[in-house]
């Protein structure tokens, strides 16, 4: 069995860019190349897709369709990484283009043609040879994985019109594998062949037989930033270290402001003087979670200048930055925290705190601990206007 494999590289990375934008210009940079250059687990991302292919017998060329503009620093990564081998061609416009022009250049005696996303790093050399495997009865064949959501069919108006039966459904995903002098049939004869946005439906429209290989691994393509970060989550994050971040805060009190601690209005006659709410239990909770993640502070994220934060409650501040933790692949694992005060006495409402916290961090009560403390009357504490506040936080990768 003599195999042609192409790898798929041809895109704008336009949704990756985008997604960069959404979270802020210190990602900037790091869009420049696309998501095919960015480092997981020590290796740009298109690597990752090509050694997963390096020792499977039956393929016996490889070409990348990429885009002109990365075809030097691709060979200067190929070289780099060892896989001189590989042959980069011109990407297309669309995915269909850049699989027609590396198709055009593959060996006349190979039977066999496989495609590959080059944004799908994480695909195994097992799974590929079950899909080689299946190749004995079939025109084609697709790496697919079953259909886990509740599919709803609805009309123009949005309007449920029936519910899909989920167990015929199928996720296509690559490699496929198709028969080559049928590929090349089905681009000639297919009208608008260059919009495909497959190989399989390619050879669906020419009547051929195309199996489907269901897989239970993950093999996700990266789009956004968000994908990339669970990616390295998964393949860097093995033996699920704990990292631990530490945050601290502090606000003189004064008349006329409600004070806020964990989320919880404390009855008080003064309360935190601060750009938002002043809840410097929160915001030294807020540090630590950007601490353990490598985040910078909560300075970065919520300036004092903004205006968008004037007066905003810090749980709104905690759970932006746990959706950031979430969507870079940590957990919260355990809050401990110290809140040296004073006035007034805070026994009444550490409970209260303690399951407010939680709730913001969609952690059990009982991994949040909060103390409170007072100076013994030192005057460093200005007869009780001040408030400290510290927070220890650990978290895990997901």
């Amino acid at each position: 069995m003599r195999v042609s494999l192409i790898v798929a590289a041809g895109g704008s990375s336009l949704r990756f860019r985008e997604s960069l934008i959404r979270r802020g210009t210190k990602h900037g940079k790091e869009s420049e190349a696309g998501k095919l250059f960015q480092w997981l687990a020590g290796k740009p991302v298109l690597v990752h897709s090509l050694l997963a292919f390096k020792k499977i017998p039956q393929i016996q060329e490889t070409f990348v369709a990429i885009a002109p503009a990365l075809k030097k620093p691709l060979e200067k990564v190929l070289k780099q990484e060892g896989l001189v081998h590989v042959r980069v061609v011109r990407g297309g416009k669309t995915r269909a283009e850049s699989v027609w022009n590396a198709l055009r250049r593959t060996r006349t005696n190979h039977d066999w043609v496989m495609v590959h996303d080059g944004a799908r790093p994480l695909v195994n050399s097992e799974t590929i040879r079950k899909v080689l495997r299946a190749a004995k009865h079939a025109d084609g064949v697709v790496l697919a994985s079953k259909v886990v959501p509740t599919i709803k069919e609805v009309d123009s108006a949005g309007t449920i019109q029936q519910t899909v039966d989920r167990t015929v459904l199928r996720e296509a995903e690559t490699p496929q594998l198709v028969k080559r002098d049928l590929l090349i049939r089905a681009y000639r004869k297919v009208p608008n062949a260059m919009k495909a946005t497959d190989e399989a439906s390619l050879l669906e429209l020419i009547g051929r037989c195309v199996k489907v290989i269901t897989h239970e691994d993950w093999n996700p393509k990266i789009t956004t930033l968000a994908d990339l970060e669970r990616a390295k989550g998964y393949i860097e994050g093995e033996e699920n270290p704990i990292f631990y971040g530490l945050g601290f805060d502090s606000h003189k009190l004064a008349l006329g402001r409600p004070f806020y601690l964990g989320g919880v209005r404390i009855p008080y006659a003064k309360g935190a003087l601060g750009h938002s709410d002043g809840d410097a239990l929160l915001h030294a909770i807020t540090d630590a979670i950007l601490g353990a993640i490598g985040e910078g502070d909560i300075g970065e994220w919520f300036s004092d200048r903004d205006p968008r934060w004037k007066n905003v409650r810090s749980g709104r501040l905690l759970r932006k930055v746990v959706a950031r933790a979430d969507e870079k692949g940590w957990r919260t694992e355990h809050v401990d925290s110290v809140i040296i005060l004073q006035k007034p006495k805070l026994s009444p409402y550490k409970e209260k705190i303690r399951k407010k916290i939680a709730s913001d961090l969609s952690i059990p009560p009982a991994r949040v601990s909060v103390k409170a403390k007072t100076m013994e009357g030192l005057e460093s504490m200005e007869g009780g206007d001040v408030v400290i506040c510290e927070a220890i936080v650990s978290m895990r990768r997901k």
